[in-house]
C-alpha cells in the first residue's frame, strides 16, 4: 500500500484499488462463474464452489496481499481466507441494508492501530469483475464508522446518500477492501450490465467470525500454498 492508501484506510474504513486484476484473470473468472451459475454439475467435483477453478487465483493475489499485510498482519501466513461467495445482482435488484459501524472489544471485528500497524479485524474484499458506475449499486459506506463511539447509528442516518453514505465507481478487474467493522450496505443495482462480483472474508488466524464451510474437495484441489 501507499502512504495514502493507508491513511485513507485507517481513516474512512476502505480502499479503492482501480483496475489492479490481469484482464485474461477477469475473463477467466467470468467465463467460469457462468458455468457455475447456470451448469454447475458439468466442473469437476473440486470446481463446484467459489474458491475452486480460476477463483483461486485471487485468493493472494499480489495486489490484494500487499493490502492485507498492512491491515491484519505482516506475516501472510497469520491471515485466513474464512468466507466466499459470488454476488450476482441484475438491474433494480437490491441488497442487504447497512449494517456494522462503531467501535467493539470483540477481536472478530476490533479496529486498533499499534506501532505502525493496522489491524483491521475481519477485512471483506470485494472484486468487481463488471464495471461499476457511482452510485449506480456498489457497496456503500459510512466513512470512519469503524471508530465511531456511537451506538446504536441513529436511523436517520441509513439513507444511502451523502452526507451519510459514500460509494465509488470503478472499472473492471478493481478490487474493495474494507474493514467489517465499517457501516456498509448494499445500494440497488441500476446498471444495464449485471453485477458480478466475488466477497471474500479474510481475517488473522487468532481469530473466526464465520465457521468455514468450504467443501473439503475443493480445498484438496487448489494450490498448497493456498490451503
Amino acid at each position: 500500500m501507499t502512504d495514502e492508501q493507508r491513511f485513507m484506510f485507517d481513516l474512512k474504513g476502505f480502499v479503492v484499488l482501480p483496475g489492479v486484476l490481469e484482464p485474461e484473470l477477469v475473463k477467466e473468472v467470468k467465463e467460469y462463474l457462468h458455468i457455475l451459475r447456470i451448469d454447475k454439475e458439468s466442473l469437476p467435483r473440486h470446481h463446484q464452489a467459489i474458491p475452486g477453478g480460476p477463483t483461486e487465483k485471487l485468493i493472494d493475489h499480489p495486489a490484494l496481499m500487499g493490502v492485507l499485510e498492512n491491515v491484519i498482519e505482516k506475516r501472510r501466513e497469520r491471515i485466513r481466507l474464512e468466507n466466499a461467495f459470488l454476488s450476482y445482482r441484475t438491474k433494480g435488484q437490491t441488497a442487504i441494508p447497512p449494517h456494522g459501524g462503531t467501535r467493539t472489544i470483540f477481536p472478530n471485528y476490533n479496529y486498533q492501530y499499534n506501532d505502525g500497524q493496522i489491524y483491521a479485524g475481519m477485512t471483506r474484499v470485494v472484486f468487481e469483475l463488471n464495471p461499476v458506475e457511482e452510485w449506480q449499486g456498489g457497496t456503500c459506506f459510512m466513512a470512519g464508522s469503524h471508530k465511531a463511539n456511537i451506538w446504536p447509528v441513529p436511523e436517520s442516518t441509513n439513507q444511502l446518500r451523502p452526507p451519510y453514505f459514500e460509494t465509488y465507481g470503478c472499472p473492471e478487474g478493481s478490487i474493495v477492501v474494507f474493514a467489517e467493522g465499517c457501516r456498509h450496505s448494499g445500494h440497488t443495482w441500476l446498471m444495464d450490465t449485471p453485477r458480478i462480483a466475488l466477497f471474500y472474508c479474510y481475517n488473522h488466524v487468532c481469530v473466526r467470525h464465520h465457521i468455514p464451510t468450504f467443501d473439503k474437495a475443493v480445498i484438496d484441489g487448489i494450490a498448497p500454498e493456498r490451503q
